[in-house]
């Protein structure tokens, strides 16, 4: 029987008998090792999970049928009463991460949503684009990559406005959802286009996908019939130069091209993005958002309370959107940082929208998280003015035992306090179940992380919030004991049912 590959006895003629050849993967055969990191690009099937307990905490699932028993009871008690009040809907955001291509990354959980609460009929509710500093003909900021600039006219800047495109799911006689998927990638698209996708095409070779996105082949700019001065598509790469980057011959391997293309230049720069200046711009689009968010749902931010009742939100987020979400939340933190960029400084209204969520946000699912990571870039010396104590109701029989930031990590059994992207969110949310009921659940953050991936860590405990970290395997594909797919342990979280069925399935 001939082998699979042809047996090559000089593949490293200079040092192959210098030392005892371990087995890892940089001292595999070429052909092998090529192999090897060509098949960590194939998208990985999901697997199931190993078994944690999730004891004390809520999925979406049980959350809805709160709300089914809540307004069986209204009507039971108004009896024939005419025109009941429609119950409220669950809200869910969802916010994609890093490498993300456009619209949509939400239609696995819609998928879910059916499979799991049996509710099933989708309706588009439209797009929204977030206004403020990204209104239509609104200046686009002096932002400069290496002294050339990203946004050039004010249709540059406006194709860069990020977008919430909204549904709501309906069915089996279930209180409808509201699922609201959070595009944040428009900000960076004309930063990577603009900078390491034309750039490093000279050095490793163009990638198709990329050079098609950027310069909006085949079809080039798209404007938005139904908004007008927004686009569906924008050319960040005029099409002639386009073609000739396209001409560049490769120069890396393939693998080796594709995975630094697609890992580094289109998704790790996010990250990068995410902790300079650009961060500033981020927050500030999507604390837009959250404005229209709850204006989309009938609240007046000019009345309305943090602590008013109100339908419960859910937070579903990927990777890199785990921290946005978060610091977005936390608008104590943020309105510190924003004298360095007024136009995005956080207003009155902003800073009330934030408010609004952390008070109604019941928990976050992540699919992947940063936290641990992009906090190294938060290291300095503590300042005292920067968490105050969260304040508590006196008369709340949870007030004693309600940790302040100051005194958290003397009352949390493991990990440090809670950063600043998260003690606002728990402070907001403690007082507002505090005024309902003193056995209110915490707020919490349920956490999944597959050890294969490269781009994931577990969530620090965090006083006040139930913190749930969960190991998950996502990629099918494997060399045991040397290599995982760490394209498909990243990317496939979304398609692992026991995740999805921990979210969405309700208890009983």
């Amino acid at each position: 029987m001939r082998p699979l590959l042809p047996v090559t006895r000089n593949l490293f003629p200079v040092t192959r008998n210098l030392y005892p050849a371990p087995c890892t993967l940089f001292y595999m055969p070429r052909p092998f090792l090529i192999l090897t990191l060509f098949l960590t690009t194939i998208p990985a099937r999901p697997q199931t999970p190993a078994s944690n307990s999730l004891a004390g905490t809520q999925s979406i699932g049980d959350t809805v049928n709160t709300g089914d028993a809540a307004a069986h009871h209204t009507m039971r008690t108004r009896g024939l009463t005419p025109t009941p009040a429609a119950p409220q809907p669950i809200h869910i955001l969802y916010m994609h991460g890093i490498n993300q291509v456009g619209a949509g990354d939400s239609t696995e959980l819609r998928k879910a949503i059916c499979r799991y609460i049996h509710e099933c009929t989708v309706t588009p509710l439209g797009r929204i684009y977030a206004e403020g500093p990204f209104a239509v003909h609104s200046p686009p900021p002096n932002f400069v990559y290496m002294q050339q600039p990203i946004w050039s006219t004010p249709d540059d800047w406006s194709a860069s406005a990020p977008f919430i495109d909204r549904y709501q799911i309906s069915g089996g006689s279930h209180v409808p959802i509201v699922l609201e998927e959070i595009n944040w990638w428009p900000i960076v698209y004309p930063i990577k286009c603009k900078s390491l996708i034309a750039h490093d095409a000279a050095l490793t070779g163009p990638v198709k996908l990329q050079l098609n996105i950027c310069a909006a082949a085949p079809n080039g700019t798209q404007p938005d019939p139904n908004h007008p001065g927004r686009y569906l598509q924008y050319q960040w790469i005029a099409s002639a130069e386009a073609a000739d980057l396209a001409r560049i011959p490769r120069h890396a391997t393939y693998a080796n091209r594709d995975l630094k293309s697609n890992l580094m230049d289109w998704g790790f720069a996010d990250a990068v993005l995410a902790l300079g200046p650009t961060q500033q711009i981020l927050y500030a689009g999507i604390r837009e958002l959250l404005i229209q968010s709850l204006q989309a749902a009938g609240v007046d931010l000019s009345t309305a309370s943090p602590q008013d009742s109100g339908p419960e939100y859910f937070f579903i987020t990927h990777s890199l959107g785990s921290y946005l979400a978060l610091a977005t939340l936390d608008s104590d933190w943020l309105g510190s940082k924003g004298a360095e960029l007024p136009q995005f400084a956080e207003d009155d209204q902003q800073k009330r929208a934030a408010n609004y969520f952390s008070a109604h946000t019941a928990g976050f699912y992540f699919l992947a998280n940063q936290i641990e990571l992009l906090e190294l870039a938060r290291v300095a010396p503590p300042d005292p003015q920067s968490t105050p104590p969260c304040p508590v109701d006196a008369t709340s029989t949870d007030a004693a035992a309600a940790p302040t930031p100051a005194a958290s990590s003397a009352t949390t059994q493991a990990g440090p306090a809670a950063p600043a992207s998260i003690s606002h969110w728990q402070c907001q949310r403690q007082i507002y179940l505090q005024q309902r009921s003193s056995a209110a659940p915490k707020p919490q953050i349920i956490a999944w992380s597959d050890p294969n991936d490269l781009l994931s860590w577990y969530v620090p405990a965090i006083a006040g919030v139930h913190v749930v970290n969960l190991s998950v395997r996502n990629a099918a594909f494997r060399i045991p004991p040397f290599l995982v797919s760490p394209t498909g342990a990243h990317a496939n979280y979304a398609e692992n049912r026991t995740i999805l069925r921990t979210i969405f399935k309700p208890a009983s």
